[in-house]
């Protein structure tokens, strides 16, 4: 009886850190975005499968972030739109099998020819 306590125990930390409530075994993710696109505001809308953050006006030079815990499993995904004066592009934002080993804190600069992911290993994407 003990034995099946402990189990149980065990994967409501596992897996009850991932929905809130309990503190997670490893540390969030941060996605920053800071608008380049040289003038005009910035609407950005990120998702994933579970979480909708809305839409955000972000204007020229500003930034906007969230954080979440990833999945054990690298199959998190946050999605974003972009959209500026007549353009609406996508782009994942995040993505557990590009990211999440070489970023917690992803910074990325959003420019109209696609974002760029800066850091240690630097590198841009065209728009999805």
């Amino acid at each position: 009886m003990e034995k099946n306590y402990i189990v149980c125990l065990f994967f409501f930390l596992l897996f009850g850190s991932v929905h809130g409530g309990v503190p997670p075994f490893w540390r969030d993710t941060v996605v920053t975005m800071t608008n380049l696109i040289g003038g005009p505001p910035l609407t950005i809308h990120c998702k994933s499968k579970q979480d909708d953050l809305g839409p955000h006006v972000v204007p020229f030079r500003q930034e906007y972030h969230f954080k979440f815990q990833p999945n054990l499993w690298k199959s998190t995904l946050f999605f974003c739109s972009f959209q500026w004066a007549n353009q609406f592009k996508r782009f994942d934002i995040f993505d557990a099998q590009r990211d999440q080993d070489v970023c917690d804190q992803c910074h990325w600069e959003i420019k109209p020819d696609g974002p760029c992911r800066l850091g240690k290993k630097a590198k841009c994407f065209p728009w999805n």
